[in-house]
């Protein structure tokens, strides 16, 4: 008869090898796998964890300087005076770093029943782990990635998180200090009609903000999928590019070609002055509204290129907390996932008679917009007056 309580799994949440029996799990890419991961490709993980006040709570501070380019010197007599300037304060601004839940897991005895005498008749707990891996800890670290790339998306595309997500409380969680100039419309006529000069105007878009801000910017234009596929391979200027760089490679394609993306991302890489073009694909799963998008299909954004700013953590209170306070009943495991984001907690609780088993996942993060002064938001639905 194989003994139960010798098991990776029964270890998960009563045995001391737990933390590192999970911890192991959580973090081998092998058995949780990175889904919903739009928020890596856009924001890096704050190495510094933001202290907690008094109250528990997190406040980060994004900063910037803004780019000062020189002007032209000052004609002067011998031995004159230079005109004193003073330099630029850093720009700034707050915001608190929310915490979250995922769904929890909850395991009741007579479930457990039936996995112990499923162990002594196999002899080993592969199915059991692998099935704990399945249906609880990668839908909960699915869970923090989706949010985090929600967040990252509405930041980038807005200058704002408003979270209205879950079953818990709804808030407005940051606003970007992002100077109300950094707003712009379409240009000339807005990007969904075909006959638009899309491209002049994008290139003038740019050329405008470089003349305004000095600063020669390495800039990249972020749009949706369906903005690329709908707008851009249906535009007029664009065809007439591709089938222009075509012809000269002595290739002649018709007026009514169907372009593709690989076709128009060889030809659009000549246009001169025209940023790299990034697609941007995210998507969300929300428990009463379905699926959901954190960036709208009208909306540009040109910016820097790299990243656009940190992930601001603080360390969730829990572990501190149930380590020191809670009822000796009551048993606990924790490790953390996500590149240290989260924690997961295993907990065996007291229920009447009987004892439950849990599985819940919290995180206390939130992305913060560190290249504000440089983030430019386009509504391409609307056109300049």
């Amino acid at each position: 008869m194989h003994k139960f309580d010798t098991s990776q799994f029964y270890k998960l949440w009563e045995s001391k090898e737990g933390r590192q029996i999970m911890s192991t799990i959580l973090n081998d890419p092998d058995m949780i796998y990175s889904n919903h991961t739009f928020w890596r490709e856009k924001f890096l993980i704050d190495p510094q964890i933001t202290p907690t006040d008094a109250l528990g709570r997190a406040t980060f501070r994004s900063e910037m300087r803004r780019i000062e380019t020189g002007s032209m010197a000052h004609l002067r007599a011998p031995l004159g005076d230079s005109v004193q300037r003073e330099v630029g304060n850093a720009e700034f601004y707050t915001g608190s770093i929310p915490d979250f839940i995922t769904d929890g897991y909850l395991e009741t005895a007579k479930t457990r029943l039936y996995r112990e005498r499923l162990y002594a008749q196999l002899g080993n707990d592969r199915e059991l782990v692998q099935e704990w891996v399945e249906q609880v800890a990668q839908p909960q670290i699915d869970s923090v990635n989706q949010t985090l790339s929600n967040m990252a998306a509405q930041l980038m595309s807005t200058g704002k998180i408003n979270y209205q997500y879950g079953l818990g409380i709804k808030d407005k969680l940051e606003k970007a200090d992002i100077p109300a100039s950094n707003f712009k419309t379409a240009g000339a006529k807005v990007w969904s009609d075909t006959t638009a000069r899309l491209l002049d105007q994008i290139v003038k878009m740019v050329k405008d903000i470089k003349d305004a801000t000095g600063v020669n910017i390495q800039f990249q234009l972020e749009i949706t999928r369906n903005m690329w596929n709908n707008n851009f391979l249906n535009n007029a200027q664009v065809i007439e590019w591709v089938r222009y760089m075509r012809s000269m490679n002595n290739v002649l394609l018709p007026s009514n070609i169907v372009v593709t993306t690989e076709m128009a991302n060889e030809a659009l890489t000549s246009f001169e002055g025209l940023p790299k073009i990034v697609i941007v694909e995210e998507s969300q799963k929300d428990q009463t509204t379905g699926i959901v998008h954190g960036w709208a299909d009208t909306v540009a954004v040109l910016r820097p290129i790299g990243y656009a700013g940190y992930i601001r953590r603080t360390n969730v209170l829990d572990e501190e907390v149930y380590s020191k306070f809670a009822n000796k009943a009551v048993q606990f495991n924790f490790s953390s996932a996500v590149d240290g984001l989260a924690l997961v907690m295993n907990s065996v609780i007291p229920n009447g008679n009987l004892k439950e088993w849990h599985t819940d996942t919290m995180f206390s993060a939130v992305p913060s917009l560190d290249e504000f002064l440089y983030h430019y938001i386009i509504d391409t639905s609307t056109a300049d007056q």
